[in-house]
């Protein structure tokens, strides 16, 4: 009986010198094709027409709630967070109508049925964060939208910044040149006086500490959404 031989494998022969393969320093790093994006994380941003009249009412509107109304404690540390239910007055009545078209517009991006459901206030509030005042790392839950509009802002007076929702991405962390939006974990926006941001009421965020000697106010709210003539 013939004995049957071990298992070594035979090398292949190579095409030439073109077929050799590349250590992985050495591979190609072309851009390549474009990826599609899946699962985004959107952000608007608008300034407001006018937005310095409008700033200016904002803050008279919040020496007289300061003197009468009530502070609450929600994400905020330090700082005063008037009661939440400010669209219901007429107080601010012209921002609230700008806040409500804007955040339409936003929804229509999300192919929102506006056939058979409608957009409303939950929730807006007044922020005033004064030195050292800060926002926790939060989010607005069952708020299909969110946001903040600035009516006043220093210089250092802390910027709003947003977290990577796909917690799963920490798993593999990877150096990079340059931080863009494909690869980024955070990323912030500067407050300026009139600038309206809107973003998914799941995306988290927090306020970074004011570190300027004055006062930063800002709107905040949540949109929900409704059957029509439920």
């Amino acid at each position: 009986m013939s004995k049957q031989k071990g298992s070594a494998l035979k090398a292949v022969p190579k095409a030439g010198p073109e077929a050799a393969e590349k250590p992985a320093g050495a591979l190609e790093t072309q851009p390549g094709f474009k990826p599609e994006t899946w699962f985004p994380a959107p952000v608007w941003s608008r300034r407001v027409p006018d937005h310095a009249r409008i700033d200016a009412h904002i803050l008279s509107v919040l020496d007289e709630l300061e003197r009468n109304g009530k502070a609450i404690t929600r994400s905020n540390v330090g700082g005063w967070h008037s009661a939440a239910n400010l669209h219901a007055g007429n107080e601010l009545a012209e921002i609230r109508r700008i806040i409500g078209n804007a955040a339409a517009g936003c929804a229509t991006h999300l192919s929102f049925d506006f056939d058979r459901f409608e957009l409303f206030f939950q929730e807006m509030w007044l922020n005033r964060n004064g030195p050292g005042d800060f926002n926790k790392a939060h989010v607005h839950p069952n708020s299909l939208l969110s946001g903040a509009y600035y009516a006043k802002v220093p210089e250092k007076s802390g910027n709003i910044e947003f977290y990577d929702p796909v917690r799963e991405r920490v798993m593999c962390t990877f150096p990079v040149k340059a931080r863009t939006r494909i690869n980024s974990q955070a990323m912030e926006y500067k407050g300026k006086e009139g600038l309206l941001l809107i973003f998914p009421g799941w995306l988290q965020h927090s306020v970074q500490p004011n570190r300027s000697d004055d006062f930063r106010v800002s709107i905040s709210f949540n949109m929900g959404f409704r059957r029509k003539g439920g």
